[in-house]
């Protein structure tokens, strides 16, 4: 099942940018775009604010019983790694 998460920020410019992360099986993968009429632009590394952004996310929904707790452990795996490899973090 595909589970799709989405979520805005703002860049170093204060520009609007829109982040989705998708899940396919036990992969996510991290799109994002600045503007609605751009393409979706893959990342390839997604920092650790995505991650904690998505954690974050999937708490909430588990919270109101809309995804299971092994996503939400998942996620935090994935970022403890993250953390990891991060320097200066």
């Amino acid at each position: 099942m595909r589970q799709t998460l989405g979520w805005t920020e703002k860049d170093e410019d204060g520009k609007k940018i829109e982040v989705e992360a998708f899940r396919e099986r036990n992969h996510w993968t991290f799109t994002r775009r600045s503007h609605r009429t751009e393409e979706w632009e893959a990342v390839p590394s997604p920092p650790v604010s995505y991650w904690e952004q998505l954690l974050d996310l999937l708490n909430r929904k588990y919270q109101r019983r809309r995804c299971a707790w092994k996503d939400v452990e998942e996620v935090q795996a994935f970022l403890d790694e993250a953390l990891k490899k991060e320097p200066g973090v």
